[in-house]
């Protein structure tokens, strides 16, 4: 019973640990600079999500974006559209209130004209809260994608706005 007794209130210090401090949902617009096998693009991003922020300064959150950019065909000087989506699982840490770095590990599918393709990655971030309601997000991503012909590196730096809703 001693040892139950002593179980249950190392399991209750530790949940008082993780009691949420903020949870933040956003929507961000921004734009983001890739490459498909060395063929640069440009991009534009739309997305939203969620963090959770610890009062240990622990945070976990879930992403999901959106990317449209178009990239010069191999064969010939015509642009192929690239359309992406992606969810991303947030891990990090929050030093000072207002900034985070965080890492992300990430699932994508990704369409090239009518190519379909998926694929696995990873990439590392931070946020800065310009204000209670403006944050300033830069990220980096890398993927292993594959198609039916082919395996293809996608590499991905972000710099966005997120509006945070209050609630």
């Amino acid at each position: 019973m001693k040892k139950l007794s002593s179980l249950l209130i190392a399991a209750a210090i530790a949940a008082s640990t993780l009691a949420a401090d903020e949870l933040r949902s956003t929507v961000y617009i921004g734009a983001a600079t890739a490459s498909i096998e060395n063929e640069n693009m440009t991009e534009a991003v739309f997305g939203f999500g969620g963090d959770k922020i610890y009062d240990s300064g622990l945070i976990m959150g879930f992403h999901s974006e959106y990317s449209y950019g178009s990239i010069e065909a191999e064969s010939s000087n015509d642009k192929s559209g690239v359309s992406t989506i992606e969810v991303d699982l947030k891990g990090g840490y929050s030093p000072f209130k207002n900034f985070c770095v965080f890492a992300l590990v990430a699932g994508a599918g990704q369409y090239i004209e009518s190519d379909a393709a998926y694929g696995f990655g990873y990439g590392v971030g931070m946020d800065y809260a310009l204000t209670d309601s403006i944050i300033l997000d830069v990220r980096y991503k890398t993927y292993s994608m594959k198609d039916a012909l082919l395996d293809y590196d996608y590499d991905k730096a972000v710099v966005s706005i997120r509006y945070r809703f209050k609630g």
